[in-house]
């Protein structure tokens, strides 16, 4: 059973009445509030940073905890309503930090917070929290966030359903019969329905972004090296990657903005060096699509009827995004089968062992298991990652694996092809569907015919964008992809094809309750 921290939740309802009685004209929807308009309505005098967080709080007794159970949260921080409190003073006397303070943000639980349990969804390390923040963590609270809770989240992040041994079974609010996605779920969930404002997931393969598609939300898959994971329950070194969801691109580029940059404790971040420090990402959002060049990557169209109608969709959007003003280039190709490559490319059950090893030993002797192999034996897991286990015990060397060279290679012909035609056509980015198929029902991976991996494989940046729904309500995204440190050019693209295309659509679970709305 999961180990939710329940907090008082009795200031909830402070400074809820009265605000429609000093209406001026200024509207606030805690469901649709960007990081900005917080900002703004605590700047005006008609919220605070307490009472922000316990909206949120409320919001997860009623649909998490109560109603649909979505199931998306694990553990919410005992000390959310206290730091707010300090920062609500601390903005009174002294100022913001950044865009960043007071905001609650929502973490997932293989990423290590030292004041709160961090389990990767797994029985094995249920109750227990490291010794230090992950490198992530200690940037946002230098920022002034708050960290509001840990999300469910496939086991480990190996899963593409939302399911863990811990947490169980997290539920897409657009069908709680439909899987969230997988692996970050539990933050897709809890950002898409508005428990906290916005989140910090990673990605393998495909987790960062499938449920950011499943959930209607922006998202950034940054490049390899720009934001460090040191602290984070890994898979692989090579591909593993922190990025962020948020309910627009705007919010997810503040977040972005506070994470990033090198680390000595993850030494791929050297590549961020003089690429990090620049203005802040921000600074990319407001614009238009004119000008921007933008490449339709074919090879990432799949064929079927089964894909057709994810494909429209997407279609529609490029035929928008040339109407708005942005040059098309139609039918760009790399010349090589990029979906029947992905299976190839993947590096996870390689390097998982000695990756979760290292892991293991930043987060000191306290840690319930001691390695790989201690976790294996103690069982404390599900069963269904039984067969996989065994299979990643058998790696004994990666220096004499011909099979994982091979696909070493791979990855680097793979990420030079797909750079080879963004310049050969002289374009800022390649669009594609994340994926042309909606959510499954639960019970079945999010992958297969859903999986792209593509991003995570070459190590490039990609930015999801709600695309629309389909015929079932559920939702479909688009794709954006670029060269390596471009975030910022995707950022501009991704940012005025949302503002002025409004695809995003709010799930029928998790409506507004008394209280997240009033005027000011």
């Amino acid at each position: 059973m999961r180990n939710v921290w329940l907090v008082p939740i009795a200031a909830i309802a402070i400074g809820l009445a009265g605000d429609a009685s000093r209406a001026q004209g200024r509207a606030f929807d805690l469901t649709t509030a960007s990081i900005d308009d917080i900002q703004a309505a605590v700047a005006a005098g008609a919220l605070t940073y307490e009472r922000l967080v316990g909206l949120y709080l409320a919001r997860i007794e009623a649909y998490d905890k109560n109603g649909p159970r979505l199931n998306a949260v694990l553990a919410i921080n005992p000390r959310a309503l206290d730091t707010a409190r300090a920062l609500d003073e601390e903005r009174r006397t002294k100022g913001l930090r950044s865009p960043l303070h007071g905001i609650p943000i929502a973490v997932k639980d293989n990423i290590d917070v030292r004041d709160l349990p961090s389990t990767g969804g797994s029985l094995a390390f249920a109750g227990t929290s490291p010794a230090r923040d992950a490198t992530v963590i200690t940037r946002l609270r230098d920022a002034g966030a708050i960290i509001l809770m840990k999300t469910n989240m496939d086991e480990l992040a190996l899963g593409a359903q939302g399911l863990s041994s811990f947490g169980g079974q997290i539920l897409n609010p657009y069908d709680l019969r439909r899987n969230p996605g997988g692996s970050s779920g539990g933050t897709g969930v809890a950002v898409n329905v508005a428990f906290a404002a916005a989140g910090l997931a990673t990605e393998t393969g495909v987790s960062i972004r499938s449920p950011a598609a499943n959930n209607a939300l922006a998202a950034i898959a940054p490049t390899q090296g720009l934001v460090s994971r040191a602290g984070v329950i890994p898979i692989s070194f090579t591909q593993d990657r922190v990025g962020v969801h948020a309910r627009s691109v705007a919010d997810a580029a503040v977040l972005l903005t506070y994470i990033r940059g090198f680390d000595p404790e993850d030494l791929a971040t050297w590549d961020s060096l003089g690429r990090a420090d620049g203005p802040s990402y921000q600074d990319a959002v407001g614009g238009t699509l004119a000008g921007l060049r933008i490449g339709v990557l074919r090879d990432l169209f799949r064929t079927g009827a089964e894909f057709d109608e994810g494909n429209r969709i997407i279609e529609q959007q490029i035929a928008f995004m040339r109407d708005r003003g942005a040059t098309i280039t139609e039918d760009l190709t790399t010349g090589l089968d990029l979906v029947a490559l992905m299976p190839r490319l993947r590096l996870n059950d390689f390097e998982l062992r000695f990756a979760f090893d290292a892991y293991l030993h930043r987060r000191g002797p306290s840690s319930p298991v001691q390695s790989f192999a201690g976790l294996v034996a103690s069982g404390k897991f599900l069963a269904s990652l039984q067969a996989r286990f065994a299979r990643v015990m058998t790696v004994e060397s990666l220096d004499v694996d011909r099979e994982y060279r091979a696909r070493l290679e791979r990855r680097r012909m793979i990420r030079q092809a797909l750079i080879d035609v963004m310049d050969r056509h002289s374009v800022d980015a390649l669009v594609y569907p994340m994926k042309s198929l909606p959510a499954p029902p639960i019970g079945t991976a999010d992958a297969g015919p859903r999986d792209n991996a593509i991003s995570a494989v070459t190590g490039l940046p990609a930015i999801v964008v709600p695309a629309g729904v389909g015929r079932e309500g559920l939702p479909f995204a688009v794709e954006i992809l670029g060269r390596p440190f471009s975030e910022a050019a995707l950022i501009r693209f991704a940012d005025a094809y949302e503002r002025f295309s409004r695809r995003r659509v709010a799930p029928a679970e998790g409506p507004p309750l008394p209280g997240d709305r009033f005027s000011y």
